[in-house]
């Protein structure tokens, strides 16, 4: 006994099966930020721009970003960190988990944002703020720590597993070992709560 699989659509195409008995068919694979991206314009890069650090004796508070809407998530996706310099130096660099106080965080200094969809204009519920020179945050708990060398960058890649409920936050924190321009970029994605 034979029967057809046919195209639901209408097109009147059938699908086939190979010589092993298989049935044959095409997969893309993209990164799930790729396809919210694309399908819903819910992909966002957020950027510190490039701020001048001369305390080289203290963290410095760098960016700081909240979810606002409790009926949405922020996946990150990546985080990159990169500074200036003539010789070789480092950045040590530290992520603090639900900063509540802090000047970064009263100054409400806004960050740079953009959908990562250039042709969307999907809007951002978050806080996004940038601090700078001897900025600050006050409370929270470090969940990460990691170090980079001058001149060059790091990419912190997290791939939606570093996630943002509504009313969790995080902060950004650097101590560079000579005056450098620093930049903090995040991207990441927003999907509803499930």
């Amino acid at each position: 006994m034979s029967f057809e699989i046919i195209d639901g659509t209408g097109s009147g195409k059938r699908a086939k099966v190979n010589d092993r008995n298989r049935l044959e068919t095409l997969s893309i694979v993209s990164s799930r930020i790729a396809d919210v991206s694309l399908k819903s314009g819910n992909s966002f890069i957020l950027t510190s721009d490039f701020i001048s650090l001369t305390n080289t004796s203290e963290f410095n508070s760098v960016l700081y970003l909240k979810n606002t809407a409790s009926d949405k998530i922020i996946f990150i996706d990546k985080i990159r960190i990169c500074g200036t310099g003539t010789s070789m130096g480092f950045v040590q660099t530290k992520m603090i988990k639900n900063p509540s106080a802090g000047t970064i965080i009263s100054d409400e200094t806004p960050a740079i944002v953009s959908t990562a969809n250039l042709g969307a204009s999907t809007d951002f519920e978050a806080l996004v703020y940038k601090g700078g020179d001897s900025k600050t945050i006050t409370d929270g708990s470090q969940f990460s720590q990691f170090t980079i060398h001058l001149p060059g960058h790091t990419i912190q890649q997290y791939d939606g597993a570093l996630i943002l409920q509504g009313g969790n936050s995080l902060a950004i924190n650097v101590k560079p070992s000579y005056a450098t321009e620093v930049c903090i970029e995040v991207q990441c994605w927003v999907e509803d709560k499930i």
